[in-house]
């Protein structure tokens, strides 16, 4: 089996360097292209996926429907929700760091999600949900492939989960944008492909 993580495509929180987390924030004009360019990328291959799950926040649910055809195998999965950034949640980046101070922000930062935000999840705290949420592709065929629909943390928890790496070099690498898909194989895990529609963009479409 493998693995497609689809990070959700932009929000005006991303455009404006704003801490999403928990707020349910909807794909601006520019997602929704970036979602139709993925559906675009995978030539139809998603079609073919024994399951596309999604998390609850509107963001990703938008972004599964969008690249794909057969919206009755989107399965919506509160495990998969974002990261908590606590009192984090719906402030801008540069705020916080005048805020804390440049060093502390910076020390913050680069943890990946290990030191949780204030009142926040750490990344420990989003791996027990990876975990629990892996189990249930065993009952899947494993010829067939899934697609996870989710957000920068989550898909930082789960392929550290998948592939038992925690150190701040790894937990960089996993880092995905949102015209950014990865596919990473189960059997062995690991990064198989990248598939990153910024480096070669398809003509773009507008979205409806």
């Amino acid at each position: 089996m493998e693995l497609f993580f689809v990070r959700h495509g932009q929000t005006d929180y991303n455009a404006q360097k704003r801490f999403q987390g928990r707020v349910d924030v909807p794909l601006n004009q520019t997602g929704r292209r970036q979602a139709i360019r993925m559906r675009e990328a995978l030539c139809g291959e998603i079609d073919n996926f024994a399951r596309i799950y999604s998390s609850p926040l509107c963001r990703a649910t938008e972004t599964a429907r969008l690249i794909t055809s057969d919206t009755s195998k989107i399965r919506i999965d509160g495990r998969l929700i974002e990261i908590s950034l606590g009192e984090f949640d719906g402030r801008l980046e540069a705020e916080i760091e005048t805020e804390i101070g440049e060093a502390d922000y910076a020390a913050w930062r680069a943890s990946n999600f290990i030191q949780p935000a204030p009142g926040g999840e750490s990344l420990g705290e989003a791996m027990q949900r990876a975990r629990d949420f892996l189990k249930r592709l065993d009952v899947l065929p494993q010829d067939r492939n899934v697609a996870i629909v989710s957000h920068q943390g989550m898909l930082t928890a789960l392929k550290a989960e998948l592939s038992g790496e925690q150190s701040r070099a790894a937990l960089n690498r996993f880092r995905q944008k949102n015209d950014e898909i990865e596919v990473w194989n189960t059997e062995r895990p690991s990064l198989s492909r990248r598939i990153d529609l910024s480096a070669n963009p398809p003509p773009m479409k507008d979205a409806p």
